[in-house]
């Protein structure tokens, strides 16, 4: 059995959701973790349950996280989350994530309902190989064992140009839990950071790729099943990279969005 995302982002407090501030507690598994750190989009969705189980919405429609120093997998979290402006619409608030009493990650997040339906300029997925034609994602490919592989299924189009007219890196993939947990806005949180980094493709002793900040646009409630990700990296200097990732559900819908500022650690 694969592990379960919902004990992974379980939480606890004692203060009263009706205060500006709380304080959470949870345990970061190692089972979603990229070689011995837990995964940057598993972090993003630990604080982002916190700050959905504090305002009691069901979404944040904005999503940043900065990732002070890796987080501990296998170890105790605690968790603050203080409400800056509560609105009619919307909320603003963030979370901090604190393990060895030292802050690992801050998020700031604009959390509310879901927006409607009435799409103006809609964003159609690429054509792609259905997952059954796709290869799975080698958990080892990045020479780091991943555990978060364990509870991902993600099938990769190998079929495609990895490569696109601008000289840009590009990967067309597909995603689902194994268990086939409903995708929420926490799965929305953990995907958008699941997929290879693009510039494996154009990189090739690229290594590890860490996060060092990611906002996460969540633009619709999902459907069940597959999730299609493009992952697209064009800037890449200085030993750091600008990628990009866009989520559709099986309806054709985008759900998500996401822009990542990472360092490229070279092999």
């Amino acid at each position: 059995m694969s592990p379960n995302f919902d004990r992974a982002v379980a939480l606890t407090s004692e203060d009263a959701r009706e205060s500006n501030d709380m304080r959470w507690s949870g345990h970061m598994t190692k089972d979603w973790s990229i070689g011995p750190v837990p995964n940057g989009g598993y972090t993003s969705a630990l604080q982002l349950h916190a700050l959905l189980s504090h305002t009691g919405y069901p979404v944040a429609s904005s999503l940043t996280t900065h990732y002070y120093r890796p987080t501990i997998g296998g170890e105790d979290c605690t968790i603050h989350t203080r409400i800056q402006r509560a609105g009619r619409t919307t909320t603003h608030a963030d979370a901090t994530l604190t393990q060895d009493g030292k802050i690992r990650a801050r998020t700031v997040a604009v959390l509310g309902d879901y927006p409607a339906d009435d799409v103006v300029l809609p964003t159609q997925p690429p054509r792609i190989a259905p997952p059954d034609a796709c290869e799975a994602r080698d958990p080892k490919s990045q020479g780091l064992n991943m555990s978060l592989m364990d509870s991902l299924e993600i099938r990769l189009d190998t079929t495609v140009d990895n490569i696109d007219a601008e000289g840009g890196a590009v990967i067309d993939a597909w995603v689902r839990f194994r268990d086939e947990r409903p995708n929420d806005a926490l799965a929305m949180a953990l995907f958008v950071d699941s997929f290879p980094p693009a510039v494996l493709m154009a990189v090739t002793n690229a290594g590890w790729v860490p996060t060092i900040e990611m906002t996460t646009h969540i633009r619709a409630a999902a459907a069940d099943g597959w999730i299609q990700g493009r992952v697209t990296t064009a800037n890449v200097r200085g030993g750091t990279l600008v990628e990009d990732v866009q989520l559709w559900d099986s309806s054709g819908t985008l759900v998500a969005e996401a822009r990542q500022l990472a360092l490229l650690r070279t092999q």
